[in-house]
């Protein structure tokens, strides 16, 4: 801890924090100080919206329905993530949301990831809102582009009250204001370049996020307290488990897999992203139940092929579609139950949950294969593929986000560009630092917040077989890093031991540290340092008077033990090999002096 790399490499995690805090801030002070529209709704009006709903509102969706109008009938713009898993109710409570907006007389846009689920949601937008007076259109790369303008000039003067398309919305001459709600659905699915053009976008506009899995950012932004949440775990009636399986593909299986869904009157996706490969599978498919009707479809097709092969899929006229991702968001056909994904261990665990949705979307029983070309797989591959069949009850996309992020390692939690300096100094210290950045920057203060450290050379975190999610690691670091009085530390801690059972030394460690940081703050105080054979503690030169006549006490009684040398440093003589005891004999003597 003393050595020159360690102090380099706080220095750069010190720096990058504050970047960091600077980056936040710049988007969210300019959202703060930017004031929204507030967007009322006529109750009667509302109401027989919410009764042409063909289902019955789960209550996680009422209670994201009510946070939500709240949230919009204020000046201050809305930043809220909906976490849901596949089916489970985001596109109800955005169109409510939508509804709340365009009676309001402002305009909404939806922007999704695909062309296929940008279509997706304008069919279900208008049959949804189809006894309503509500305008809607849709702007996407099978756009005509005299179509695409004519919308664009429309919505520009009023004439469009809901406007869905793809990120080609922000480069199409669109003005925004008169936009009241934003709804930006898989938004981990877009680019830095087009969430720059988002952010640039959003200063005064109401945003809704909806997400099956969310990302590790956004986790952060959630925990930071940037982004409101809301999430939806209950499964929709008579809604049954998709069984998964994990298989080595063979013409065995696919034949077994593939009649029996067939017999039953269903129909089946198989999942082949690599494109040059579709057509000898569909051939030897082909030889392998002749009597199969199949067809492909993927990204590069042009749009009429696209949509009349999934028209004959929709329709029924095909029982089997070879298909890339472009499956993967969007696409509700429930009599489609049975999936198999090819060379599925190159896939991401969330994007593996996002396939497997897309059957068992109705009463009936889903049926997902997760197929390897063999067992020989890496350790992160049999990891993630391993995980994808262990969390297969219905609602597991948020435990999948993270698990996807146990894989990957906690050090995305705060986003790519921070990993390296968090595995660096540790998660617990650059919290702090981003905590320390981020109050400099909010109240202006060109002197920085004293910063105290802690350092018994030993270890002192939350392990993971005591806590397995890093996800809630991460909000007890949080929880203790917000901590302002030890009464807080100590229900922590209590909950903690109610939670998790007896404290590891880890954990004792650092709650105790936690504690100490507490007392000394303010006080003067910025650095403890205790060894086996002696303990340091450093002085500022603006130490309250109080500890400093308290200290000096000390060494006037005792010089044998404590004396105070030429670099502002209390020295005490403290042969004890026990950190644990030599800890608790300094947090005794710090509660004296302070």
């Amino acid at each position: 801890l003393s050595s020159n790399r360690w102090l380099k490499n706080k220095e750069k995690a010190k720096k990058r924090a504050y970047d960091h805090a600077a980056e936040i801030l710049d988007v969210e002070s300019r959202r703060q100080e930017s004031l929204a529209y507030s967007l009322k709704v006529n109750e009667e009006d509302f109401i027989k919206f919410n009764e042409d709903f063909a289902f019955t509102e789960t209550p996680d969706q009422l209670s994201a329905i009510d946070s939500i109008k709240k949230d919009i009938g204020l000046i201050k713009p809305m930043n809220r993530v909906l976490c849901g898993d596949v089916g489970f109710g985001k596109t109800e409570v955005a169109m409510r949301s939508a509804f709340i907006c365009a009676s309001s007389q402002k305009q909404v846009i939806v922007l999704t990831p695909s062309t296929v689920l940008s279509n997706q949601h304008y069919e279900s937008f208008l049959e949804r809102f189809k006894n309503t007076a509500i305008t809607i259109k849709l702007i996407n790369r099978h756009t005509k582009k005299s179509n695409k303008d004519n919308i664009v000039e429309e919505f520009n003067k009023n004439k469009v009250d809901i406007l869905i398309g793809t990120h080609a919305l922000f480069t199409s001459g669109i003005n925004f204001s008169d936009t009241g709600l934003l709804i930006v659905d898989e938004e981990h699915k877009f680019g830095i370049r087009q969430k720059d053009i988002i952010k640039s976008k959003q200063e005064n506009i109401h945003i809704l996020y909806l997400s099956a899995t969310p990302i590790p950012r956004t986790m952060n932004f959630i925990f930071s307290g940037l982004k409101e949440f809301s999430f939806l775990h209950t499964a929709p009636t008579n809604r049954i488990k998709i069984k998964s399986f994990l298989k080595i593909e063979n013409n065995q299986l696919f034949k077994e897999a593939i009649s029996r869904e067939i017999a039953r009157g269903g129909q089946c996706f198989i999942v082949q992203n690599d494109i040059s490969k579709m057509e000898s599978l569909k051939t030897r498919l082909q030889k392998i139940l002749p009597e199969i009707s199949m067809d492909i479809a993927h990204g590069k097709l042009t749009k009429n092929n696209i949509s009349n092969v999934m028209r004959e899929f929709e329709s029924g006229n095909l029982d089997v579609l070879i298909c890339s991702t472009i499956i993967e968001m969007g696409l509700d056909i429930p009599n489609a139950n049975t999936i198999l994904i090819i060379d599925s261990q190159n896939f991401g665990l969330s994007q593996l949950h996002q396939l497997r949705g897309r059957v068992g979307r109705s009463s009936k029983q889903g049926y997902c294969y997760f197929l390897t070309p063999t067992n020989d797989l890496t350790k992160i591959a049999k990891d993630r593929l391993d995980s994808i069949i262990r969390l297969s009850d219905l609602g597991s996309g948020f435990f999948i986000a993270q698990e996807d992020l146990e894989i990957r390692g906690g050090g995305e939690i705060l986003g790519e560009k921070q990993s390296g300096h968090i595995n660096t100094v540790g998660i617990s210290l650059y919290l702090s630092m981003l905590k320390n950045a981020l109050n400099k920057f909010n109240t202006n203060d060109e002197k920085e917040l004293t910063q105290t450290e802690i350092n018994f050379y030993d270890s002192s975190y939350i392990n993971e077989s005591f806590l397995p999610s890093p996800l809630e690691r991460l909000k007890v670091y949080k929880e203790l890093n917000s901590a302002n009085n030890i009464d807080e530390i100590n229900k922590i801690q209590n909950s903690l031991i109610d939670r998790c059972g007896a404290l590891t030394e880890e954990v004792k460690n650092l709650i105790d540290d936690t504690k100490l940081s507490i007392m000394i703050k303010k006080t003067g105080i910025i650095k403890i340092n205790s060894s086996e054979k002696k303990t340091s503690i450093l002085l500022s030169t603006n130490v309250s008077k109080s500890v400093f006549n308290n200290i000096l006490t000390l060494v006037t009684n005792q010089p044998n033990i404590y004396n105070i040398n030429k670099d502002n440093k209390l020295i005490i003589n403290l042969d004890e090999s026990n950190t644990s005891q030599r800890r608790d004999i300094i947090i005794k003597l710090v509660n004296e002096i302070t």
